[in-house]
């Protein structure tokens, strides 16, 4: 894709999605100067909006939904940004770079950019369509379990990843009767190490979450009169006004495999966000990248960073430039007043060391967790430490290591190893949302500090 951004003023890059990614792409190819049309197309009726909040505060309080824009219809007429809201893309021929939309029309592009992210993945049990049985990935979502909530004492959450935590977390502080069953042995089984499952499953329990492990959800029942009933392999029911279910998400990638692009896990790209046609980028949740601080190990990530970081490169290369995607992944999670951060990956075979005690008592938790494969730092974690959490991101970042006895010690400060850098960038965009917080002051803000900061 290499070339003169000056050359792209007849030309058109049309961008599909509707979430981070597609909105940070809008940004980013003018900021590298594509001077041609730009369209987003997405097959949500909402502007492009944040999803994080929808599993915290977002799903029991009644907020202004204009929070959750990541900008203002006026951004997009300022940036000379098309938009086609409620259509979504059926096909890419390739050939005549061409797209046939779901309203009968048809759109040319010269630059395409695949941003469609995910989806959840679907309880496939018996009574799994039921009324009352919801998942969270969108804002319609959200105001449907909305509308239920009102009624619903006892909430019953499938799945013990981020989303059914988050929304177990938030739910319990509303009064509800919260129960949550996790398949595993653990909560959190991909996410996090045993002393970190451990200490959120007991904060959880602290504040008046049940929690039921090694679960197997077989079916789900609907009673005229007691609701639903949620049903396990082992015999037990759990009653239910409503049913909460994140048992994961699926990359949106079948668009992109029927118009013959790479797929596997996602759709395939390079470290430019290229695909397989050198005229179609993508970045999100839907992609499988290398990552060259990890030899060029592929992944699959589904975090706000990605999603950010990924589509400043695919915006680089549709305007002709080539900007390398290399950073070290980092995800968060707010649960209560507890924030659980995450930087690296640990790696096969990786061993870990606490610092600090995961076994306090609730109110003064907070520790560490530091990975190593040999004697390679390849990741960190952590509770409530979002200071060491800095240092630790900048020495992953940097590729400078630690030794285990160094990561012991809760004496050794990270902050002196990689120092800190202050970077503020004030751009227009920046300076526009937060005139827009100001013209909304009167609808109380959603966010904590930290979801923001994230």
């Amino acid at each position: 894709m290499a070339g003169d951004p000056k050359d792209s003023a007849n030309q058109r890059a049309v961008i599909i999605g509707g979430g981070q990614a597609a909105s940070q792409m809008v940004e980013e190819v003018r900021r590298h100067g594509w001077q041609g049309e730009v369209v987003l197309v997405s097959e949500e009726a909402e502007l492009p909006y944040c999803r994080p909040p929808l599993s915290k505060s977002f799903l029991v309080k009644d907020y202004n939904e204009d929070w959750l824009q990541y900008r203002p219809a006026s951004f997009y007429e300022k940036h000379n940004v098309a938009l086609k809201l409620g259509v979504s893309v059926d096909a890419i021929n390739r050939d005549a770079q061409l797209l046939a939309l779901s309203d009968g029309s048809t759109l040319t592009y010269d630059r395409l950019a695949i941003a469609t992210g995910a989806r959840v993945r679907k309880l496939d049990i018996a009574g799994a369509e039921n009324r009352g049985v919801y998942y969270i990935r969108t804002l319609d979502d959200v105001r449907q379990i909305r509308e239920h909530l009102a009624e619903a004492r006892n909430v019953v959450v499938i799945g013990a990843g981020f989303i059914g935590l988050e929304s177990a977390a938030a739910l319990v502080a509303t009064g509800r009767q919260v129960t949550v069953l996790s398949s595993g042995e653990q909560i959190l089984p991909r996410a996090v190490p045993l002393p970190v499952a451990s200490f959120l499953e007991r904060y959880h329990q602290h504040n008046g979450v049940k929690i039921e492990r090694n679960v197997t959800t077989s079916e789900i029942r609907r009673d005229d009169q007691a609701g639903l009933c949620v049903c396990t392999a082992d015999g037990r029911h759990f009653a239910a006004d409503l049913v909460l279910v994140g048992i994961g998400i699926l990359p949106n990638e079948e668009l992109a495999s029927r118009a013959g692009l790479a797929v596997a896990n996602g759709i395939v790209v390079d470290e430019y966000g290229v695909t397989s046609d050198p005229a179609i980028v993508a970045a999100g949740d839907c992609t499988n990248h290398p990552n060259p601080l990890m030899d060029g190990h592929r992944l699959r990530l589904e975090t706000v960073h990605n999603a950010i970081e990924q589509s400043k490169t695919a915006a680089a290369s549709i305007a002709g430039k080539q900007v390398i995607y290399a950073q070290t992944p980092w995800v968060w999670s707010d649960q209560y007043d507890l924030r659980l951060q995450s930087v690296g990956v640990p790696g096969e075979n990786s061993e870990f060391i606490v610092r600090g005690d995961p076994e306090t008592g609730p109110e003064d938790g907070q520790f560490a967790v530091f990975h190593f494969v040999g004697d390679r730092f390849t990741a960190y974690m952590c509770i409530n430490r979002p200071g060491e959490f800095g240092a630790a991101r900048r020495m992953l970042d940097s590729g400078v290591s630690l030794t285990r006895e160094q990561a012991a010690d809760p004496s050794y400060v990270l902050d002196n190893v990689v120092p800190r850098k202050v970077v503020i960038d004030f751009d227009e965009a920046w300076l526009e949302r937060s005139e827009r917080k100001k013209q909304l002051a009167a609808t109380s803000w959603p966010y904590s500090k930290a979801e923001t900061a994230g």
